[in-house]
């Protein structure tokens, strides 16, 4: 069975139900409650929960929704601090959703949090006017222009029918400039100078294919050859010389040391040609098993594509 990708990865060690952190008031209720109480903000069933909550900042001109560890924030720009971001910076046309589950807390500081977006746990940022980039630490450069993060440990796009990844259905960006040509890219670990070209399956096929023809016109040069020089080797074999003497003209005999030479030659031959056809077999099968599509082992996707 072939491995996720999880489980190439670390395991995860954080306890199940962590109090840490908790504030003054709700760790002495956990520490004075008796076993029924315990039970009634233990998170069970749904029933509430007593956990470490970081104190959001909320800056004046946002609103929050906030339920337990999850918040949604209507605001502007900010990827940190309140004045961090273009909302910070009092630019218009910044306005921001922000939806976060699990911002990050330091158990031992007590302190009141901006949001963060490295550490946070999950979040779907979503920005009229941002530096996406770089508030994300990832290798694009988009600058003051709309966009959309998401991030977590583990994030599934999922689409019952088909998923299509889009680039460009626009000539003008949300800023009033002109749209780029910036493509698709899949960054594996956060390295962009790895980064390769895709290929187009079709093409590739297409020039294999060709690659192939010019192999087989090798091999049918060289069968040809093989062939003509056979012919060759048995004349040579069977040459014989014609003389005159008093009595009349006269042949001499062929040479006896060409005779297993040539036989030799002869059998040398036909193994070429035997194994020459083996070749072109290999090269038939090898094209059906990767070409054709028939079979897993085809070198094209029967679902995924790009242009």
């Amino acid at each position: 069975m072939s491995r996720t990708i999880e489980s190439t990865q670390a395991p995860v060690n954080a306890p199940a139900v962590n109090t840490q952190g908790l504030d003054q008031v709700s760790n002495a209720v956990v520490n004075s409650a008796n076993t029924q109480q315990t039970l009634r903000i233990a998170g069970l069933n749904g029933e509430r929960m007593l956990e470490p909550i970081p104190k959001y900042v909320r800056a004046p001109g946002e609103k929050v929704t906030q339920q337990g560890n999850s918040t949604i924030v209507l605001g502007r720009d900010r990827p940190a601090a309140r004045d961090s971001g273009y909302g910070g910076r009092g630019h218009t046309g910044a306005a921001s959703i922000d939806l976060c589950a699990g911002r990050k807390l330091a158990t031992t500081d007590g302190l009141n949090y901006d949001p963060n977006m490295q550490k946070d746990a999950a979040r779907i940022y979503i920005s009229q006017k941002t530096d996406i980039d770089r508030n994300f630490n990832t290798p694009g450069n988009s600058m003051a222009k709309s966009g959309i993060a998401v991030k977590a440990d583990a994030v599934r796009v999922i689409g019952r029918d088909s998923i299509m990844l889009v680039t460009r259905t626009e000539s003008a960006n949300s800023r009033g400039g002109t749209t780029g040509y910036g493509g698709i890219q899949l960054v594996a670990n956060n390295n962009p100078a790895s980064l390769q070209p895709m290929v187009k399956g079709n093409n590739l096929v297409e020039a294999l294919r060709e690659i192939d023809e010019r192999i087989k016109e090798v091999s049918t040069q060289l069968l040809n050859h093989i062939k003509d020089q056979n012919s060759f080797n048995l004349e040579v074999m069977q040459h014989t010389h014609e003389g005159t003497c008093p009595v009349g003209p006269v042949s001499t005999f062929a040479s006896l040391s060409l005779i297993p030479e040539g036989i030799q030659s002869a059998l040398n031959t036909m193994e070429a040609i035997v194994e020459n056809l083996k070749y072109r077999t290999n090269m038939e099968l090898q094209e059906f098993k990767y070409f054709s599509g028939v079979g897993s082992a085809g070198i094209n996707s029967s679902y995924n594509k790009v242009n």
